[in-house]
């Protein structure tokens, strides 16, 4: 790196864009894949809304599958909105008195990326061991409400518009006739195109959870509370904001009798580690590499040199978001370090978290609890992530200005950062909430940083005032329940019901705000993870 030039540098960007173009996927699926055709699902039930939707749904907690807690339910399948949109659906009750308790979707983001990472890495009601073996989560955020993960858009995970059998190549990821060499089995066939912008999925989520809604008292008659929470991770900085902006306006029409539909109660939006305004947040990629709390600086004054100059130019990040802010600034990180986009303290190599869960679905006797026939063989899809990237989706400046106009709602919003993640690190989600204008932007502003304390041990901080909050937490990578499940539960858990998010003990109003001091600078020593690869 020291003979490190930059025309070098310039020229390696080049080179470097189709990898960096993958870079914002979660990591993908481990070599063990399914290699053969799934049988159909047996025991299949059935569900028709009075609007033609059905929903097909097992219950695979009663076959042994994730959810095993005695009396607590939870069912899986498909909200079938027409002969091309089959979307994957998995829901569980709440372990403690589920029909009091709200509902809260979860959504991965991706844009590609399945909520089944976010249910098996994260917060939902099971983990997947090394030897596939799914072991209850005592911290899963079914403790304190009901949860429903989603895989969308249509050709996510399990969702589909239609199916083909084949042989999946594994160099292209395309599907190939079944004589070719690869790997048989049944897949999602998809056109991307169909679904491409945040505002698109947008729109095909919410009549997916109106059909969900409509069936819900078949499905689940105990259920009757519309409470609603939206939390979603990374690229769910686009959806979070976007998403329930749309659901609210959906909400008054309902009101004015121009649409039908079940009116949802909105009560908190959660994003973790979230993408949301990458002109924001860009600048703060050469920021982090400089001045992360653990003191890991890999990038020489060379590259970051080069990286601010690729920011400021003309024609040059701020004019080109999409493109130029993810190749030549954000992209710098990949190419010229060996360290973990998710958690910088662990080597690139090593998958953190682990995917046991990927082959663990690929398993007979869980495809047919799930009450799917498709092979998983990936996390995300590439060909959604592309068909987004086609249409300018990353660069889009409508999600912070959702993210204000949902502020002015009755609603808690808060964001949530592990701080050891490059790819959307704190620093980003810190510039972003301080950027935020709404009508008590300048409260927040003022309001300083509280120790995060659950059971007197410190977290993070967190700086709160009235509905709005921002939060770094310590040692966690992009999927923060999975770094730190008993503070994630707690901080969801107050989030939820009106608790201030810094102790748990103060009932929340539109006055409430922290005090402390106006900068995070909170250092911890770098201490390598534990390295699958011995690295």
């Amino acid at each position: 790196m020291k003979g490190l030039t930059i025309s070098s540098v310039l020229c390696w960007t080049t080179l470097f864009v189709p990898f960096v173009a993958s870079a914002a996927l979660p990591e993908q699926a481990s070599e063990i894949h399914g290699r053969q055709v799934p049988n159909q699902p047996k025991g299949v039930k059935e569900i028709w809304s009075p609007d033609g939707f059905r929903i097909r749904y097992k219950e695979p907690g009663k076959e042994g599958v994730c959810e095993t807690t005695p009396g607590v339910n939870s069912y899986s399948g498909y909200v079938d909105l027409g002969f091309d949109s089959h979307t994957f659906f998995w829901f569980f009750e709440a372990r403690h008195d589920p029909a009091n308790k709200p509902v809260t979707l979860w959504l991965n983001g991706g844009p590609g990326s399945d909520s089944l990472i976010g249910l098996f890495q994260e917060l939902g009601p099971c983990n997947i061991t090394e030897d596939l073996k799914s072991k209850v989560n005592p911290y899963s955020w079914t403790e304190v409400s009901n949860l429903l993960f989603l895989s969308q858009p249509v050709g996510v995970g399990f969702s589909y518009e239609k199916k083909q059998v084949g042989s999946m190549n594994n160099f292209t990821e395309s599907i190939e006739p079944p004589e070719v060499n690869g790997i048989t089995g049944r897949w999602p066939k998809i056109t991307p195109s169909k679904i491409d912008t945040t505002k698109q999925a947008a729109k095909a989520t919410w009549n997916v959870v109106q059909a969900f809604y409509k069936a819900l008292p078949r499905l689940d008659g105990k259920i009757t509370s519309k409470s609603f929470n939206l939390w979603t991770e990374s690229y769910g900085g686009h959806y979070g904001p976007t998403f329930f902006r749309y659901f609210e306006e959906q909400n008054k029409l309902i009101d004015q009798g121009r649409a039908h539909g079940v009116k949802l109660d909105f009560n908190t939006l959660g994003i973790i580690n979230g993408l949301i305004d990458i002109a924001i947040q860009a600048p703060q990629y050469i920021e982090y590499a400089q001045k992360n709390t653990y003191g890991i600086h890999p990038l020489n004054e060379t590259v970051i040199n080069y990286m601010k100059m690729a920011n400021s130019m003309p024609n040059g990040c701020q004019d080109q978001v999409a493109s130029m802010c993810r190749d030549n600034v954000e992209g710098m990180w990949y190419s010229f370090t060996d360290r973990g986009v998710y958690d910088i303290r662990h080597p690139r190599e090593d998958p953190t978290p682990p995917d046991y869960f990927v082959d663990y679905l690929n398993q007979a006797e869980v495809q047919n609890a799930l009450g799917v026939d498709f092979n998983y063989t990936r996390t995300s899809n590439p060909e959604i992530f592309a068909a987004f990237g086609r249409t300018g989706d990353w660069g889009y400046p409508d999600f912070i200005e959702d993210l204000e106009a949902i502020l002015e709602m009755p609603v808690r919003v808060t964001l949530m950062y592990g701080d050891a993640d490059y790819i959307c690190n704190w620093f980003g989600g810190e510039a972003v909430s301080l950027a935020v204008n709404y009508t008590h932007a300048e409260k927040f502003r003022a309001a300083g940083y509280a120790p995060l304390l659950v059971d007197g041990i410190e977290y993070g901080q967190i700086r709160e005032y009235g509905n709005f909050s921002f939060s770094r937490i310590y040692e966690a990578g992009h999927e923060v329940p999975y770094y730190q499940p008993l503070a994630s539960l707690q901080y969801f858990n107050r989030t939820l019901n009106g608790w201030d998010i810094a102790t748990g003990q103060v009932k929340v109003d539109g006055n409430y705000g922290t005090s402390g001091p106006q900068r995070s600078t909170h250092t911890e020593p770098y201490v390598p993870l534990p390295s699958e690869t011995g690295s």
